[in-house]
């Protein structure tokens, strides 16, 4: 069976990011998903997919932290830069064409017709693009486990200089706080509840932001 994935020429400024879909408030799981897998989709994709197209992009995401705020800006750019594939099973190319943000289906020559590419090359491209995404993602959950560590690591080590001795060395600092939170004085007290929030903040954020906006 033919593979029928074709590629297309995309038109300059079509492979940047568009604006993030609208999300309803009453939207199904289904469509959440949809939104999830869209989410950093080019202007080319959002066009072709909008007419039915099935398109694939390669590309790779970018993570950097803004100088000043400290927040986590993401852009994905294309691994080949003015170029997609779309798979035609029903090969409708003058639909494709019709797309504003195509500017040609790739040929040969102009006598041969539509360059088609073979199913293998796809799918590696793809292997490739989803290995590069599970490395960001495991280097982005090592990064987030460091800082919640040392700052867990800090905030045991407030606890241990404030709280009274005779800790056992099989109960967790974050319990014998509270084992011992109604002996201590009003303002020793207020501190250790300050530190033990913070402590449950970092065991329930899940970004390296919120980590940050722990004190």
């Amino acid at each position: 069976m033919a593979s029928n994935w074709y590629a297309v020429r995309a038109k300059p400024g079509t492979q940047r990011m568009a604006r993030p879909l609208p999300i309803a408030a009453n939207i199904t799981e289904q469509e959440r998903a949809e939104a999830e897998r869209r989410k950093g989709e080019s202007i080319l994709e959002r066009q072709l997919r909008q007419e039915g197209i099935d398109v694939f992009m390669p590309s790779l995401w970018n993570w950097t932290r803004h100088h000043r705020t400290n927040k986590l800006i993401a852009k994905r750019y294309p691994f080949l830069v003015g170029y997609a594939f779309v798979h035609l099973p029903v090969l409708e190319f003058e639909k494709v064409r019709a797309v504003d943000a195509v500017m040609c289906v790739l040929s040969h020559t102009k006598e041969s017709g539509p360059a088609r590419f073979p199913e293998s090359m796809i799918s590696e491209l793809m292997l490739i693009e989803f290995q590069a995404e599970q490395s960001r993602m495991l280097q982005e959950w090592s990064d987030i486990e460091r800082a919640r560590f040392n700052k867990q690591n800090y905030l045991r080590g407030q606890l241990k200089k404030i709280l009274p001795k005779g800790r056992s060395v099989k109960t967790p600092m974050r319990e014998y706080a509270d084992q011992v939170a109604g002996r201590l004085s009003e303002v020793v007290r207020d501190r250790v509840l300050s530190i033990t929030s913070q402590l449950d903040a970092l065991d329930a954020a899940e970004t390296l932001a919120e980590i940050d906006k722990v004190a």
